[in-house]
């Protein structure tokens, strides 16, 4: 793999810098949600289910308001504190995936190196909230959730989110992921570099999430500091790649944004 001018890494979020959990333990909290909600735990695990796709395009607005508008869908009518108490039950999943990262020693050394650092992730509006939390926030220069931009990989503007907030073209750029939703293909789509990550806590680690797959893959992410090197210089007035349309640069805990 030829990486002669890479200056930045942008990466995929579940099972490549956190683990997703195992769709067990989300049944599970959705359920106990439920509870809180005083709503039946089955239909509103069900409801959370079938509104994954619209909850991770940010089509359902913040967490608040989707747990309530979730609860009323089955039939309910919570309180505040009922919402409030299922809210925390979340946050706090949540941020136990957080706090299970495997990527901090490799991230930092990609920084102490030069790199810039971003992150491109399918996510709904929790991941959002509970973000200056995540022991990856001061990790990384720049953040594009799909809930706050409206696009999913591997839709090209979630990649060039990411790529304009760090403001290096997308072909000095390397996406790191572990296969998923086309994710790589995605990537390579709009310019980029690809890696597959085949570590972390992968539930089914046999399982192939992209079988066409034949570009380089690791198993640590630390392999990619001595396969990417040091950054290229970069001389002059920065490249840097425009997003059209509706897309908003959205920065990090680090940004002023």
């Amino acid at each position: 793999m030829e990486e002669a001018g890479v200056r930045a890494l942008l990466f995929d979020l579940q099972d490549t810098l956190v683990p997703s959990g195992h769709p067990a333990e989300h049944a599970a909290v959705s359920r106990a949600m439920g509870a809180d909600l005083g709503v039946d735990p089955d239909a509103f695990a069900a409801a959370v289910s079938e509104t994954f796709d619209e909850r991770v395009r940010g089509l359902m607005a913040d967490v608040h308001h989707t747990v309530r508008y979730l609860a009323r869908r089955v039939g309910g009518s919570p309180t505040e504190s009922q919402v409030e108490s299922a809210i925390a039950r979340l946050y706090n999943y949540s941020l136990s995936l957080h706090a299970a990262t495997w990527a901090l020693p490799a991230l930092t050394s990609l920084r102490t190196r030069g790199f810039k650092l971003g992150l491109v992730a399918d996510c709904s509006a929790e991941t959002v909230a509970i973000w200056p939390q995540s022991p990856l926030a001061d990790h990384l220069d720049a953040v594009s959730f799909s809930c706050q931009t409206g696009v999913r990989k591997p839709d090209s503007g979630a990649y060039l989110v990411a790529a304009a907030a760090l403001q290096v073209p997308t072909s000095e750029c390397v996406y790191v992921g572990d296969g998923a939703d086309r994710e790589l293909s995605g990537a390579e789509a709009v310019g980029m570099r690809a890696v597959r990550f085949r570590g972390g806590a992968l539930e089914e680690p046999d399982v192939d999430l992209d079988p066409d797959w034949s570009g380089p893959t690791i198993n640590d992410l630390g392999d990619l500091v001595g396969m990417i090197g040091v950054p290229m210089p970069r001389k002059g007035s920065e490249s840097r790649t425009f997003v059209s349309g509706n897309v908003v640069p959205w920065g990090s805990k680090r940004s002023s944004r």
